[in-house]
């Protein structure tokens, strides 16, 4: 279960907790006295903080192997057709007054694919068509398409079955990358990747891909969508509602289940409410299963999980 951005720092609206510490998390404060908890570095050094490196760390690619924007992963997430010669990069319009039909047609050699109000991908097949910033439209992350192994061959089951493998979400960043692994892409009605997202229908989901999937990753985006928006008050409730909604109904279900299972739960970057930017710092992750050696960790938040049994020393990442 990967809460995008999560993780925070102290907050002064929330007196001085960060919306983890002040939310009321009953089941993840259960599976962390359960189990085995710390910090771990989601980010190599020298990679931007961004989730397209966060949760591909996460899921087992090395630092050589992580792109340098989200660009491609994106137009796999839309359905677009991309090519090893394509550059793909991330645009944001500057400015209230700047319209993406008047400023397309300026870059005749790109095509813009629109995927929030202001920002989306554009893509280039002409080295010498690459854009440069203007005073109405800014681009970054230029990157060309990268081939990922598949999430199921690369964590097979015994050595020679690959893994069924799913994830499920909404954003087209995740999509890409389920894309790309090769995973089955379950997209929830009535998901958002906002606050108002429905945080019971991904529960839901979450529950019906565990009965025929070896491995399942659910992905929320709620939280940072809060934090960009610098909205302390939202985050807290989005941290409630997942565990609410997710968490304690996912413990009810394995509670009485026959078959071996391990439930892991982490941050995959610090996004903070205070400036609305991403951190690299550490991230908190809890791990449980059945048997598992609990350390003494009882609550589940930033200060807690500092010294749990699974923190790692900062050169050390997953």
């Amino acid at each position: 279960m990967i809460c995008d951005g999560m993780a925070d720092e102290p907050v002064k609206s929330l007196g001085g907790k960060t919306p983890m510490e002040a939310a009321f998390t009953p089941a993840m404060d259960r599976l962390a006295l359960m189990g085995r908890c710390g910090l771990v570095k989601t980010v190599p050094p020298g990679h931007y903080p961004g989730s397209e490196t966060a949760i591909l760390t996460i899921l087992g690619y090395l630092p050589n192997e992580l792109p340098s924007g989200r660009g491609p992963l994106e137009a796999m997430g839309l359905g677009i057709g991309v090519s090893s010669e394509d550059t793909i990069m991330r645009y944001i319009l500057k400015g209230q007054e700047s319209r993406l039909d008047e400023i397309a047609p300026l870059y005749p050699r790109i095509s813009f694919h629109p995927l929030y109000l202001r920002t989306g991908i554009c893509i280039s097949t002409c080295k010498e068509a690459l854009p440069v910033d203007t005073a109405l439209i800014s681009f970054w992350s230029a990157d060309t398409p990268k081939t990922y192994e598949a999430f199921g061959k690369r964590h097979a089951i015994d050595g020679s079955h690959p893994a069924r493998t799913v994830m499920i979400g909404h954003v087209p960043l995740l999509k890409g990358i389920a894309t790309a692994l090769d995973m089955k892409w379950i997209e929830p009605a009535n998901a958002t990747g906002r606050c108002d997202t429905d945080f019971r229908a991904k529960g839901e989901a979450l529950l019906s891909a565990i009965d025929s999937h070896d491995v399942s990753v659910l992905h929320i985006e709620a939280c940072d969508t809060a934090s960009h928006e610098c909205d302390p008050i939202s985050k807290t409730s989005a941290i409630e509602n997942i565990d609410k909604h997710i968490v304690m109904p996912l413990l009810d279900k394995l509670r009485h289940s026959p078959v071996p299972f391990s439930i892991a739960v982490m941050s995959d970057h610090p996004s903070l409410c205070e400036s609305g930017c991403h951190s690299s710092s550490a991230p908190p992750f809890l791990l449980y299963y059945p048997g598992i050696e609990a350390d003494s960790v009882t609550h589940f938040d930033e200060k807690s999980v500092a010294g749990g049994s699974l923190s790692a020393p900062d050169e050390i990442y997953v």
